[in-house]
């Protein structure tokens, strides 16, 4: 506007008295001067409107330019922007932050970059060229593409990415705590947080990967399964939290007896496993079964409580046993259970008769279950006599299986079986309804006895279930026994409240197999008990054992105390039943008299029995 202002101001006037001259010359010379004015207007305007342009365009560009070094250092990731020549133009301030390198000024070679962060970190300069490397060749790659680096202590993601005409972008990204999250997961995945030691799923896999080595190189290799003795009752009498402190002392202890390589595990609840590794040579497994089994048995102290366990193991060796994982684990895992069954506290080695013994327990257990359906069990009797009248005061109703093509089948070979699948509790009620329906049609003054297993016992509808099977048969209460054991007073919850809710319906208890066990006298007063019958091993014994007549003289004494009546088990022969009778004991029960038989034939012998066996003074 200045511009064109001077110009009107010195053109102006020419102009005006150019138009007061009538002649062409001065008309064209006035109309030259105002297209002057007018281009002169019109370039000052384009030439304003430029430069504004050019200062707003220079302005928003500093403006530009100021947010995006803001953003860039802003970011929480750390950014490196280079070209073709792996030259770096921009670095932002999170790099320098994540490495504690000075301020580098742009542009910077990739090599220096990385050699300065390396040295920030305290690589060596081998490790500082093998990082440049990496960085490198990914950078050059055509596609996007991540590399993880451990720099220090930390983790760093590189994410790599090619630009236009061959330039590169690489952001990095802290992913420490990322990186230590998954390797906790990872821990808590592969090993057990209670001890710290491999789990199953962790000590498997080890496992297969020894199995592996032992068929390629015909290595060998064992593996013990070791499971605490009285672990539950730590559990029960000191609470979970003494338990768990007590199976983490445990693996220390399992941990300092094994060497490496050799991998102690937990497996779950109070059962590890020991896996000595495939070699060419092994350790002394055996001295080493025997350690565990010291260190074991050696008194815990945990929070000021003394404890004392101990444990059982099962051995098996690799490839005598197994050659695959699976079957190594079964074949320990059945000496684990042989171990226990023999008294626990011991070290035993598998052997084919163990796999042989549980094919024939399933097989039994599957035609139990048959037979039972197909009415093939049937109930025997042995009669318990008094000697003095030989006359029969009750009979003892003893389950037999008639197997159609193995003909009559031990009750001790399926009895056990039955009491762990439980299957005893459908046995021994079947039992229990069948003698008494067969008493009902006996003489009123012979019982009958019927044995309640451990398991039937635990059974919390026991006395509901004897009362309905005796209102359906219709015998009187009074006439029938229940035949227990130590084994079950001991094992039973609310034993005193069962047994006296059993006294109340009417029915007699009776204490089977004395003196065996703890055999605790204080069962006698403690709990409503009849009678009592003496194991069969002191009848075996009674002749030539002094200790023996002692005890059952002190047992006789005990009994006529307490009023209960005495039975004595097993009596084969005459001497047996005289010395018997010389302690009092007159209700006898035995092969002298009859083994178990059908009803069938005992029944003419309930009313009279002429040629039984009877004392000398009574005949």
């Amino acid at each position: 506007m200045i511009v064109f202002g001077q110009v009107i101001g010195a053109c102006a006037p020419l102009a005006i008295a150019c138009l007061f001259y009538y002649s062409f010359w001065y008309w064209g010379l006035t109309l030259i001067l105002i297209i002057g004015m007018i281009s002169v207007k019109s370039t000052t305007t384009f030439l304003h409107a430029n430069l504004e342009t050019a200062l707003r365009n220079g302005y928003e560009a500093v403006r530009q330019r100021t947010l995006f070094s803001l953003a860039l250092n802003s970011m929480t990731h750390g950014l490196c922007m280079g070209d073709a020549d792996l030259s770096v133009t921009v670095v932002n301030r999170r790099v320098i932050d994540f490495f504690g390198i000075v301020a580098a000024t742009t542009p910077i070679r990739l090599e220096a970059l990385a050699h300065a962060i390396g040295k920030s970190v305290g690589m060596s300069s081998q490790e500082g060229k093998i990082f440049f490397e990496r960085w490198r060749r990914h950078v050059t790659m055509p596609r996007a593409n991540i590399f993880t680096h451990k720099l220090g202590e930390r983790f760093f993601e590189f994410h790599c990415e090619r630009a236009e005409a061959g330039s590169f972008i690489t952001v990095i990204e802290d992913v420490t705590i990322q990186k230590r999250a998954l390797r906790e997961i990872e821990r808590m995945a592969h090993f057990d947080d209670l001890t710290n030691l491999p789990n199953r799923y962790q000590f498997q896999e080890t496992l297969e990967e020894e199995m592996v080595q032992l068929r390629q190189r015909g290595f060998r290799a064992a593996l013990l399964n070791i499971d605490l003795d009285r672990f539950k009752e730590v559990n029960d009498t000191l609470g979970h939290s003494i338990g768990d402190q007590l199976l983490s002392a445990v693996g220390a202890r399992l941990a300092a007896c094994v060497p490496r390589p050799h991998v102690v595990a937990r497996l779950g609840g109070d059962e590890f496993c020991v896996l000595l590794r495939a070699g060419e040579r092994l350790p002394d497994v055996d001295q080493l079964a025997a350690d565990i089994l010291a260190e074991m048995h050696r008194t815990f102290i945990v929070e000021n409580h003394v404890v004392n366990i101990g444990a059982s193991i099962g051995m098996a060796a690799a490839p005598k046993d197994s050659e695959t994982s699976g079957g190594l684990l079964k074949c320990s895992d059945l000496a684990l259970y042989r171990s226990k069954a023999d008294g626990r506290g011991k070290a035993i080695w598998y052997s084919q008769e163990m796999q042989d013994a549980l094919t024939r327990k399933r097989a039994i257990d599957t035609e139990l279950r048959h037979a039972f359906l197909a009415n093939e069990l049937i109930v025997y009797y042995q009669p318990v006599v008094d000697c003095r009248t030989a006359t029969i005061v009750s009979l003892e109703a003893l389950l037999r299986w008639r197997h159609p093509t193995r003909g009559m089948i031990s009750p001790g070979e399926f009895i056990p079986i039955a009491e762990e699948t439980g299957m005893i509790i459908e046995l021994g009620a079947w039992a229990l309804r069948q003698a008494c329906n067969d008493a009902k049609s006996w003489p009123s003054n012979v019982r009958v006895a019927v044995n309640i297993a451990p398991r039937q016992f635990q059974q919390k509808d026991l006395a509901e279930m004897v009362a309905a099977t005796l209102r359906e048969s219709g015998l009187e209460p009074d006439r029938l026994e229940l035949e227990i054991t130590e084994t079950t007073l001991m094992v039973s919850d609310d034993v005193e409240s069962k047994l006296r809710e059993i006294e109340a319906l009417g029915v007699r208890l009776s204490l089977d197999d004395f003196g065996t066990g703890y055999s605790s006298l204080g069962y006698l007063n403690r709990f409503p008990v009849k009678k009592v019958k003496i194991d069969r091993a002191f009848a075996r014994q009674a002749i030539d054992s002094p200790k023996t007549q002692a005890i059952i003289s002190a047992i006789s004494a005990l009994a006529q105390d307490l009023s209960i009546d005495l039975v004595a088990e097993g009596v084969e022969t005459d001497a047996q039943l005289a010395f018997m009778a010389s302690k009092n004991i007159f209700l006898i029960q035995g092969y002298l008299y009859t083994r178990p038989r059908p009803i069938e034939e005992l029944r003419p012998l309930l009313e009279y029995w002429r040629d039984a066996p009877r004392l000398v003074s009574a005949a």
